[in-house]
Parts: C-alpha cells; structure tokens; sequence
C-alpha cells in the first residue's frame, strides 16, 4: 500500500490498515506499507504511526529510493526494511552502464544493511535476468502484475495466506 508522509499525518491510516487487517484475520507480516520520499511536515507524527504499524508486523518500505529527499541517512532507521528502487533507474538498465552501477551500489548496501532491495518498473525478462545477474532478488512491475485495487489485494493475500496454512 502507497502512502506519503502527509497521508499518514492527516489521518487514521494506521487504525484502518490494522482494523482492516483484523476484520479479515490477516497477519500484519503478509501487509507491506510503501512510504514516498516526499518530506513530512511533522515527522514525529509520522514517526508514531510508523513504529506502531512497524510494532504491528507490518513492513515498512522506502518507495522510489533515489528521487526524492531521502538520503543515506534514511537507511539507518529501524523501521525502513525494504528499498524500493525508483523505475527510472530499471528502464535504463539494458543501456546505461551508469544506471547499472547505481542499482548494484543499492543492492549491495542494502544487502550489507540488512535491508531488502526491491526493483521497481520491471516490464521485461531482460531488464529481470539484468537485475538477477546484480543480485535483486525481488522486483515488481508490468512483467508479473498490473497494481490491484486493495480489496483485490487482500483477497490475494487471503489466498496465499490459506496455501501457507
């Protein structure tokens, strides 16, 4: 689920997403929260909602790393577990040898930080076989998925959680 800093200031988003959770008795580890780089205007606000969904078991990931106010910095906070590495970065992997060495230097810091790096935008088998030969193990886009309402998103996870019982 994509939410920005400003979202998660103004509302109850922590209480839906945790209420929601229980209604459809899902554990909080199968439900991921993608948080924007963009700035928040109270952090500590933020910072709250975060730990308590972080507390929940559920995992906090920094979307689109590289292109908005997050700096290296970022990766140090407990509750980030998961890189998302922006598209724009993916697309020109075939071509831009530059592109290449940023995505590897991601991944191999996210490896050494614990962290999981996940690539973004991933639209075809080159652009995936590129990824697995730098070491990204998961990755979204086109190629294996369009984005799905929520309500379709949960009962995905209802399905992959009764296969795991």
């Amino acid at each position: 689920m994509n939410v920005s800093p400003r979202e998660l200031e103004a509302g109850d988003i922590d209480d839906m997403v945790l209420n929601g959770l229980a209604a459809k008795d899902l554990p909080a580890t199968m439900f991921e929260i993608e948080i924007t780089e963009e700035s928040p205007v109270d952090p500590d606000r933020v910072d709250e909602k975060l730990g308590r969904l972080s507390h929940a078991g559920i995992s906090i990931a920094l979307d689109d790393f590289g292109t908005g106010f997050s700096t290296l910095a970022s990766l140090k906070d407990s509750r980030i577990r998961k890189v998302k590495i922006d598209q724009g970065f993916i697309r020109g992997l075939a071509k831009s040898r530059e592109d290449r060495l940023l995505v590897k230097t991601v991944i191999d810091l996210g490896r050494a930080l614990g962290i999981d790096v996940m690539a973004e935008g991933v639209e075809t088998e080159a652009d995936r076989q590129i990824l697995y030969k730098l070491g990204c193990r998961t990755a979204q886009g086109f190629l294996f998925s369009k984005a799905v309402p929520l309500s379709q998103a949960l009962e995905l996870a209802l399905k992959e959680h009764a296969k795991q019982c």
